[in-house]
């Protein structure tokens, strides 16, 4: 009897030394846990109060050709967006000079209205007191000369806008 008795108290003492082992196990696991995220939070805070300090370097350093490297390695992950603003740019150009283009034949509108407005003025005829042939013919072509002139000039106004190619010299009375 004292054998059965000694057996169970030999199980009992290894069943609670196991109980104790499987604590003493959850207890330093929990304990491992809790260091991990205090040691990880005292970083995060660690890191947002201490300035970040440029290890000293040993070697002297070209500054330049890393500021250069640094430079052409900027410059060619921007090269997409580069092209994508050249590209744009000269949208924007087309568009300046399609509205100098507009605002022009717009000029070339006011003029030929001006004209037509003066031209039948230059057209009418004046009464006139008799005077000699030579004269006469004197004053239509002075007339003429003025109508033909004036057109023409806005005709050539408007080519050279258009970018014929074609220069033409503008005279004192068709600029205003």
């Amino acid at each position: 009897m004292n054998f059965i008795f000694g057996i169970i108290i030999l199980a009992l003492f290894i069943l609670a030394l196991r109980v104790i082992l499987a604590t003493a196990l959850q207890l330093l696991s929990a304990f491992k846990h809790a260091a991990q995220s205090l040691h990880r939070y005292r970083a995060r805070l660690a890191q947002h109060r201490l300035p970040v300090v440029m290890p000293s370097i040993r070697h002297e350093v070209d500054w330049l050709a890393m500021s250069d490297s640094v430079r052409q390695e900027i410059q060619t992950r921007n090269h997409g967006v580069n092209r994508e603003a050249l590209r744009l740019e000269a949208q924007l150009q087309a568009k300046l000079k399609t509205i100098e283009i507009y605002e022009a034949d717009i000029q070339i509108a006011k003029l030929e209205r001006e004209l037509l407005k003066i031209k039948p003025v230059i057209e009418s005829p004046e009464p006139e007191v008799k005077k000699s042939g030579r004269s006469k013919k004197q004053s239509v072509a002075v007339a003429g000369v003025e109508t033909q002139k004036v057109p023409h000039q806005v005709s050539q106004l408007r080519a050279a806008l258009k970018g014929n190619g074609l220069s033409v010299p503008v005279s004192e009375s068709v600029r205003h």
